[in-house]
């Protein structure tokens, strides 16, 4: 690119006449002034390099050309921006040690669970260098810091708004059906319809059942095999207990080749996941919706207050 711009210049300065050595020549278009910093047309192309890279030379269409003007005007916008924050940032005298970028990069590889040499071929692979990635992760932290001292401490959540928004959003937090489920699996000797017979008849209770004539689990405790999700039942035995009451009796069914009997104890079909449970990410959700709700006003104002000069 230096190279270009050196051959560029060169070939300019044989091209005009003699009087024009005297006047001054831009060779960089200024494209935005904000404050006392300037975006320049080389400093856009230098963002745009990624992007440019990956479409190649790839021949556009009229629609993907108007496409690419507007993703210009976004990523010019985007470093008016990140301008502003420098210039905030600067203001208040934010300084990011060298020991704090290298323990957020060591978080950044602990948590992606990258080895140095997995970390560095990433940095290959992306065209970025160790001091351009370091240079990013600092200004990621200069901001963060600068959000802190100005927006942070200015969010607070209250008990009552994250019980409200627990109640707001109700349908997040509903569980499916649960089912506490008794079972009898029976010997080749004994009919699973006689069985669910002498209980449906108050002969015998399916605990007692159980007890008497159950091979299988939880025979000791009547038959009882705990909470299981609806979701989580094999199909033969959600269609054997499908209309079954609390404490019924399901339609017989085999169960790893035993005669078995089904008893949904007790059926819950509108739970919620306990508020203690989710507070955290409620919390949370809603320090972050306030925190860029109060930044976009922050923002909004500064933009207001600085003098930003488009060039074209």
């Amino acid at each position: 690119m230096l190279r270009f711009l050196f051959f560029l210049i060169g070939t300019v300065f044989l091209a005009l006449p003699h009087q024009a050595f005297a006047e001054e020549v831009v060779f960089d278009r200024i494209l935005v002034k904000i404050n006392d910093d300037i975006i320049t047309q080389y400093d856009l192309d230098e963002e745009m390099k990624p992007i440019l890279a990956k479409i190649g030379e790839i021949h556009l269409t009229a629609a993907e050309q108007e496409q690419m003007v507007k993703l210009r005007k976004q990523m010019l916008e985007r470093m008016v921006s990140n301008k502003l924050m420098a210039q905030e940032i600067k203001k208040f005298e934010i300084n990011v040690s060298e020991n704090v970028v290298d323990n957020e990069l060591a978080k950044f590889k602990q948590e992606r669970g990258l080895t140095d040499k997995e970390f560095h071929e990433t940095l290959k692979h992306d065209e970025m260098t160790l001091d351009e990635f370091r240079s990013k992760l600092k200004n990621a932290i200069e901001k963060q810091e600068l959000l802190s001292f100005m927006v942070h401490s200015k969010v607070l959540v209250t008990d009552s708004e994250i019980q409200a928004e627990y109640e707001a959003k109700h349908d997040e937090y509903v569980l499916g059906k649960l089912v506490s489920l008794s079972i009898i699996m029976l010997p080749e000797n004994i009919s699973a319809q006689e069985v669910k017979k002498r209980i449906e008849e108050g002969e015998l209770t399916f605990a007692d059942a159980a007890k008497k004539y159950s091979i299988g689990p939880g025979k000791d405790k009547g038959g009882a095999i705990g909470d299981v999700n609806w979701s989580d039942l094999a199909d033969d035995w959600k269609e054997s207990i499908k209309g079954i009451q609390e404490g019924g009796v399901s339609r017989p069914l085999s169960i790893q080749g035993k005669s078995a009997l089904l008893s949904p104890v007790k059926i819950v079909e509108d739970r919620l996941v306990p508020l203690e449970e989710v507070r955290e990410s409620i919390f949370k959700r809603l320090m972050d919706e306030k925190r860029e709700r109060i930044f976009d006003e922050y923002f909004d104002k500064l933009k207001e207050s600085s003098v930003i000069v488009y060039m074209d």
